[in-house]
């Protein structure tokens, strides 16, 4: 324990004043210098003296630091953190100018039960076997039995059993705690999962609304351009086609019924040849022919077969002769000779199919010659009955029309109709029309191609209500495009995470209803509380037990050994006696009787410290200052002197000096104030640090 820095500022002579002291340090100043302001500034702050007693007030603007134990304490503070010796015991380490008694106001007695205070922790006037009692007393104890008392061992009982309850109810909550992490993993793992459902959904929304979109406008530009196209009818093509071959008839009606008539003998001629066809397929029976390939397949050549039979009737000679197997042998020849017989056959039946195929084929060849497979025969018969209608459909129109070129009207009546029709048209040739129509009807397929697709996407056949049913499905673009390949499995995925948030979600209600009213506890963090706090106070009724009996053994030889402990302060090595004799060159022990010091000179005299000079006095008591603070601070302490060698002969002084620095050498700190110039070079000689207040 040692100081590291003092500082004072604005207190009694004091201005400003700092210091950072070493182990040896002698602050030194004449009268009204601020010497005794800095002795009760430190007194205060280290020793807690009342401000009564300060001669100019409580400092306010004053602070030590402080060293102990490689931690640092900076004074003063409002709860100390470090104990310092108070009352009379403080006069250990603290002297007062002129007045060097380490006994108090309160005496002797007072003094070394504050001794005991220090090396015990028993206050002054309680005895070990009363304060034994109160121990026991306050920790519900029976101090005779050292059992517990009926009272206390109930409430430990009924602690222990409701800790066990409460053990098993926080082992459940782990379980149920697993649970819910894994409900709280699960919870998020269906939000991510229906963000991402949500997000297809979404995309989808947007996809089918821009798609109706899209058709909506494709489909009011079709209606725009068909109705461009109104002015074109079918029934005006149909009249105009009429009045057009109408005035070709009436124009040239001999030339076109000549040409006409030619070309219905022409079709006559066609129809009797294709009918001359169809006769010679019924009687010939070439329509009862499917065609078809004849499939040979991959059959093994009688060459090899033959070797094979061979190989095999060997080999049944072989085992006739006892030279192979028979029954293998002969089996083998069965199976050989039964495939050949087979192939034989099936040739036979290829051979016969092939050549009815080529009888066909010549009898179809007489009629159509260019074909090549009878597989053809079907369609070229399709095709002669097709060819057959079409040609006698022609000849019925040609004949209608030789009909109506005999009844011909003028041209100049045709010429009029015609007109009113490019009139209702605006065209000016029947070609004309004949494109605008079919751009009409390609114009039309599109439209309802479109309103087709539109009707079935909006469930709606009224066209008036699409545009307003398509606003209604506006959505924003999505700001990316979604793996829409994945819905189906996500929705998999939502329904198995849903399924398992409900199992544990009812495992976890269950707990909370059934097992919480059980344990009467409405939040788990309260049972571990509760928990702890029982444990807690289990374990502090053992250990304070453990601490009652062993305070008991404890005090039991606390009274001895505190008495012994002063003791070796007053006799041995590093000990009163040892610095006394040291000082004055006399006395050779110190002990202490009925709570006082008595000295012993070499002749086996005693006195009474009372019966000393008080210069012996003070030399006395500050021998048993530095004897007291080796024993008790082992690592180190601190004394403040202030003018302690006032009384002191020269030479006794100067031993005095060597026997402090003896004590700073063994690491503690002394701070002298002085204003004795003599003292101040007393000091510095072995080896203080000078510090001079101004």
């Amino acid at each position: 324990m040692r100081i590291n820095s003092i500082s004072v500022r604005k207190y009694g002579p004091i201005d400003d004043f700092t210091l950072e002291p070493g182990f040896f340090d002698v602050i030194f100043g004449l009268n009204e210098a601020g010497k005794t302001a800095l002795v009760e500034v430190l007194a205060q702050i280290l020793f807690k003296r009342t401000a009564a007693n300060l001669r100019y007030e409580k400092p306010e603007k004053a602070s030590v630091e402080l060293e102990d134990n490689g931690r640092t304490y900076s004074l003063p503070q409002k709860k100390m953190k470090i104990e310092l010796p108070v009352g009379d015991v403080a006069n250990l380490m603290y002297v007062q100018a002129s007045e060097s008694a380490v006994f108090g106001s309160r005496g002797e007695a007072r003094f070394w039960d504050g001794i005991k205070t220090m090396l015990g922790k028993v206050g002054a006037g309680i005895t070990f076997t009363k304060l034994d009692e109160y121990i026991f007393d306050a920790v519900d104890l029976q101090p005779v039995k050292a059992e517990w008392k009926r009272s206390k061992q109930a409430e430990i009982e009924r602690d222990q059993r409701r800790k066990e309850l409460l053990g098993l109810f926080i082992n459940r909550i782990g379980e149920i705690g697993k649970k819910e992490s894994e409900l709280a993993k699960l919870t998020a793992h269906l939000s991510a999962v229906k963000r991402r459902i949500e997000d297809i959904e979404q995309y989808r929304k947007y996809s089918n609304y821009a798609e109706l979109t899209k058709l909506h406008n494709a489909y009011r530009e079709a209606k725009s351009a068909a109705q461009d196209y109104e002015r074109y009818k079918h029934e005006y093509l149909k009249d105009w086609q009429k009045l057009d071959l109408e005035r070709h008839a009436s124009l040239g009606e001999g030339r076109k019924v000549k040409e006409i008539g030619d070309e219905v003998k022409q079709l006559e001629s066609d129809i009797q040849n294709l009918q001359n066809v169809e006769e010679y397929i019924i009687s010939e029976g070439l329509g009862n022919v499917s065609g078809g390939r004849v499939d040979r397949g991959k059959q093994p050549t009688l060459v090899i077969l033959s070797l094979i039979m061979l190989v095999a009737m060997g080999l049944a000679a072989l085992g006739v002769l006892k030279i192979l197997p028979l029954v293998p042998t002969l089996i083998l020849l069965a199976g050989t000779a039964g495939v050949f017989v087979y192939t034989v056959l099936r040739r036979r039946s290829l051979s016969k199919a092939m050549a009815e195929g080529r009888m066909w084929l010549e009898k179809a060849r007489r009629v159509f010659p260019e074909m090549s497979s009878i597989d053809e025969l079907p369609n070229r018969m399709d095709r002669n009955q097709e060819e057959l209608i079409t040609k006698r459909t022609l000849v019925e129109e040609k004949k209608r029309i030789i009909d109506l070129l005999g009844n011909a009207r003028p041209v100049d009546l045709i010429e009029k109709e015609i007109a009113l029709l490019c009139t209702k048209t605006g065209l000016a040739e029947l070609s004309d029309l004949e494109v605008k129509l079919s751009e009409k009807r390609k114009v039309e397929d599109e439209l309802n191609r479109l309103g087709t697709k539109l009707a079935g996407l909006l469930e709606e056949t009224n066209t008036k209500k699409w545009e307003r049913m398509i606003s209604e499905r506006k959505v924003m673009q999505p700001s990316g495009e979604p793996d829409v390949s994945m819905y189906g499995d996500l929705i998999e995925e939502q329904k198995k995470t849903q399924r398992q948030i409900d199992g544990l979600t009812r495992d976890i209600k269950l707990f909370r209803e059934v097992e919480q009213a059980r344990v009467d506890i409405s939040d788990d963090h309260d049972a571990f509380v509760e928990y702890e706090r029982l444990e807690k106070k289990l374990n502090d009724n053992e250990l304070e037990k453990k601490a009652a009996l062993a305070a008991r053994e404890i005090l039991r030889g606390m009274s001895g050994e505190l008495d012994e402990f002063i003791e070796d302060v007053l006799q041995g090595k590093d000990s009163l006696s040892e610095y006394f004799r040291a000082v004055t060159e006399r006395y050779v022990r110190v002990f202490v009787e009925d709570e006082n010091f008595k000295v012993e000179d070499s002749s086996g005299t005693t006195y009474t410290l009372e019966s000393l000079s008080s210069g012996t006095q003070d030399q006395l008591l500050m021998c048993f200052r530095m004897a007291a603070l080796t024993k008790v601070y082992a690592k180190g302490s601190l004394m403040i002197l202030d003018d302690a060698f006032i009384f002191a002969d020269w030479q006794r002084r100067e031993r005095i000096t060597r026997l402090i620095q003896r004590f700073v050498q063994k690491g503690n700190q002394v701070i002298y104030l002085t204003s004795d110039d003599h003292t101040r070079d007393l000091l510095a000689e072995y080896g203080a640090r000078v510090t001079v207040l101004e």
